[in-house]
């Protein structure tokens, strides 16, 4: 018996040379350590342990590891089964390959490996991959194992964002050629809208307009290659859209088997919305048009809550400059998602009913426009019920009443769940009924409705996310700046890493004197002072204007003994650029 970290250890170094360990030892691991692992981890050493178990003429150890595979499925809180089962599928995929003695097999095999996974090319797996390939005498090219099609398309990103446009045509063309190959139906569906953005970005218009000719092809082919109904109502879907993080394992749009067999009515839509994404952001450069471009950025964004961390943002800004104007006042990552997010957190901070109507009424208007009608009808009803907790039922009631006709035909059940709600009085049934909402709410991709804590008391003194999008300043989800002005951007961007830098490193929030916080954003102290007073006093006015709120959060930068962000009113600094 060994840790894994000894098992996993061995297994390296088998797999590139080393002695050679039985497979068995992973059967041997303890239960209470592997549950205690993520699921991308356990995957890719059971992939491991297939790999170790075919070299040097070995056979396969299939059994073994789907007995290891089953325990972690039973003891594990971190199985989501949705890395797990792909493993097995590659165990068997190896084995197949080996057995037949096909390169093309095994070099499918490292592309499925890779997704997901950006230290894919750095692993063990490559160069083991290789030495299996060289022992069974299987002619490859040296780079069969790292020409991988997620890797290619993080290669094509790193190129937009550096406005490298020809570069990133020519590797996101690859990568689509893979995962069109490997069935990868929604991330090739992707990959089209990243080469329309690649083709727009070298001036290339009719060639993107080409691209998403052949997008319309694919997608159209697919739909109807699945509209026999082989895939039931209830059926699970062939695809996932949202955030996955299991450990080095990172994804938003997810193929949950290796070679779907049938695809459901949301796996349809989720080929489509990419189609759509392409056809707005080719109108809106060939107009120059912003409401386009932000429709394209909405449909493609929508639901991915690392967007703003991604290199897309700057990517999209490259495509703007190039064919629209004004863009210095766009906040490109504050998307209609981000938007929504930030009018559910603006609860919290006790919102007006008229600026909560405002902000509802215009993203409802701003999803509408980029077609996703469901989603418009959604927000306005969130606010419904965020205006009945804030301001009354009764008004809640009148004001959603008047959206009726619009809302019963595409959101039904979740329309009779919210007014379900909005009609009960009883604490105790009426948190039922929200949980209800909240049930039906969950089939459509939004954001999350009980993160707000709505049966929780509001605290006296809130905290408040400060949340930079480019230039856009806002706190607890409440506009402050539009336009940030520069001497204060400069002072946020430093106390900001001060305050996340401590409070990843689990001590106390510094102040930095006047004269540190001069050094470090290159301003007088003088300039520095009178950044914070206006900043205090616009935020005296807006919180009046918008908020209920009994205090005027004029600490949220302290500024004695020193500067900081103060530590008992601030939740979170959040600083999202589209710009290098």
């Amino acid at each position: 018996m060994g840790s894994v970290a000894e098992v996993r250890g061995a297994l390296e170094e088998h797999a590139l040379g080393g002695t050679p360990v039985p497979v068995e030892r992973l059967a041997d691991v303890p239960t209470t350590e592997l549950c205690h692992m993520n699921e991308h981890d356990v995957a890719m050493l059971l992939v491991l342990g297939a790999v170790c178990a075919r070299l040097d003429g070995g056979a396969s150890a299939a059994p073994v590891l789907k007995d290891v595979a089953g325990r972690y499925m039973t003891a594990s809180l971190l199985y989501s089964g949705r890395v797990l089962p792909r493993a097995e599928e590659m165990v068997e995929l190896l084995d197949r390959g080996v057995d037949e003695g096909s390169p093309d097999i095994l070099a499918e095999l490292a592309d499925h490996l890779s997704q997901g996974w950006p230290e894919y090319g750095d692993s063990v797996f490559p160069p083991a991959l290789a030495r299996l390939a060289g022992q069974r005498g299987l002619e490859m090219p040296a780079d069969s194992f790292t020409r991988v099609s997620f890797l290619l398309w993080r290669q094509g990103l790193a190129a937009a964002a550096e406005n490298r446009a020809e570069e990133a045509v020519s590797l996101f063309q690859q990568s689509l050629e893979r995962y069109r190959k490997y069935l990868y139906y929604a991330d090739a569906a992707w990959l089209f809208t990243d080469l329309v953005i690649a083709r727009l970005l070298a001036g290339q218009i009719s060639e993107a307009k080409t691209v998403h000719d052949l997008q319309l092809r694919y997608v159209t082919k697919l739909v109807e290659t699945y509209a026999d109904g082989s895939a039931e109502e209830g059926q699970p879907s062939a695809f996932h859209l949202g955030d996955l993080q299991s450990g080095g394992y990172s994804t938003f749009v997810e193929s949950v088997a290796l070679r779907p067999k049938r695809l459901t009515e949301q796996d349809k839509k989720l080929l489509v919305r990419y189609l759509h994404a392409s056809e707005r952001f080719i109108a809106a450069c060939r107009y120059g048009s912003r409401r386009d471009f932000e429709a394209g950025l909405d449909i493609f964004s929508f639901g991915w809550v690392t967007f703003q961390r991604s290199p897309y943002p700057r990517i999209l800004r490259h495509l703007a400059e190039r064919y629209c104007e004004g863009v210095d006042n766009w906040h490109i990552p504050l998307t209609a998602h981000e938007r929504w997010q930030r009018m559910l957190s603006s609860y919290r901070m006790r919102v007006k009913a008229e600026v909560l109507v405002a902000t509802a009424v215009g993203l409802h208007n701003r999803l509408a426009y980029a077609g996703m009608e469901e989603h418009a009808n959604l927000v306005l009803l969130d606010a419904a019920i965020l205006f009945a907790r804030l301001h009354g039922t009764d008004e809640a009631l009148e004001w959603i009443t008047r959206y009726l006709g619009e809302l019963r035909p595409r959101i039904p059940r979740a329309l009779t769940a919210g007014v379900n709600y909005l009609q009960t009085t009883q604490h105790v049934e009426s948190s039922w009924m929200l949980a209800r909402y909240a049930a039906e709410r969950a089939d459509i991709l939004a954001p999350d409705l009980f993160s707000l804590g709505l049966d929780t008391p509001w605290p006296t003194e809130p905290r408040v996310d400060v949340a930079l999008y480019d230039q856009h300043l806002s706190l607890g989800g409440i506009t402050v700046y539009e336009t940030t002005p520069p001497p204060l951007l400069d002072v946020l961007a430093v106390l900001g890493e001060e305050f996340t830098r401590s409070r990843e490193e689990g001590r106390d929030v510094p102040f930095l004197s006047a004269a540190e916080l001069s050094r470090r954003t290159g301003r007088t102290p003088g300039a520095l002072a009178q950044a914070v007073r206006r900043f205090r006093n616009t935020c005296k006015g807006v919180l009046h204007e918008a908020t209920e709120l009994n205090s005027e959060l004029e600490d949220v930068i302290q500024g004695r003994p020193g500067y900081r962000l103060n530590p008992h009113r601030v939740g979170r600094f959040l600083a999202y650029a589209s710009r290098a």
